[in-house]
């Protein structure tokens, strides 16, 4: 009688294991077939794919609004060559268009090139977000008397943003690769006499004296920014 129960147990409890020991079979057999994505890669790729195509339509509608704003401009200066007191007012809207950013720019200046070290004694180091130092370095620049500022492509204006996604670099909504150049247009003497002031930037020159960034200061003769080109905030004028 007990060797009968026993066997029963036995058989009651060998089933669920059968069942269970199939399907975790199953699963590795799905798993381990060719060309079959892992759970990180199967969310990374979608991901990647949607980012990619947000970046192709935010390109297109900034060659939009590029294209825009030149016909405005044509049309402003086809309408100031009428009168004097249109040349001034076009001549005053130019001046604020450099000062917003939105007008081409050259001059003297530095390029600053930054960058995380990827390797340190044979090793892959960390990739950090730059973010901060880059922010850091804008703010020496216009101390310095820069004129116009950017981060490889994207003109530095007013409403600017400079952010990190993991470790990478976003700058006016658009993705920034590394190497960052951050080129300043301005007396290249003050520029470079700001950022060889020790109360400047310390954080950024002690992680590039330890070789943790490669940072890079270059003096150019002559730069050439181009304007900004994204969008720019809005507000309603309101009579007094």
């Amino acid at each position: 009688m007990t060797d009968s129960r026993a066997l029963q147990k036995g058989l009651a409890l060998m089933l669920p294991a059968f069942l269970f020991g199939s399907f975790v079979a199953a699963q590795w057999s799905t798993i381990a077939l060719p060309g079959a994505l892992d759970v990180s890669i199967r969310y990374i790729d979608p991901l990647s794919t949607t980012v990619g195509r947000l970046q192709e339509e935010q390109t297109a509608l900034r060659a939009q609004l590029t294209d825009l704003r030149r016909q405005l401009d044509d049309i402003q200066r086809t309408a100031s060559a009428q009168g004097g007191a249109v040349r001034d007012a076009q001549a005053r809207i130019d001046d604020l268009r450099v000062s917003a950013g939105l007008s081409e720019v050259r001059g003297e200046g530095i390029v600053v090139t930054l960058d995380t070290v990827k390797a340190v004694g044979g090793k892959e180091t960390d990739r950090v977000c730059l973010a901060p130092d880059l922010t850091d370095l804008i703010n020496a620049a216009w101390v310095a008397g820069a004129r116009a500022v950017a981060i490889n492509s994207e003109r530095i204006v007013a409403s600017s943003s400079v952010y990190c996604v993991g470790s990478t670099i976003v700058v006016n909504g658009s993705i920034v690769a590394a190497p960052f150049a951050v080129s300043a247009i301005g007396p290249a003497s003050g520029l470079l006499a700001v950022l060889d002031d020790p109360a400047q930037l310390r954080d950024l020159k002690r992680r590039r004296d330890r070789l943790a960034v490669d940072m890079r200061v270059t003096r150019a003769a002559q730069l050439t920014l181009a304007p900004y080109t994204g969008p720019l905030p809005g507000r309603q004028a309101r009579p007094q």
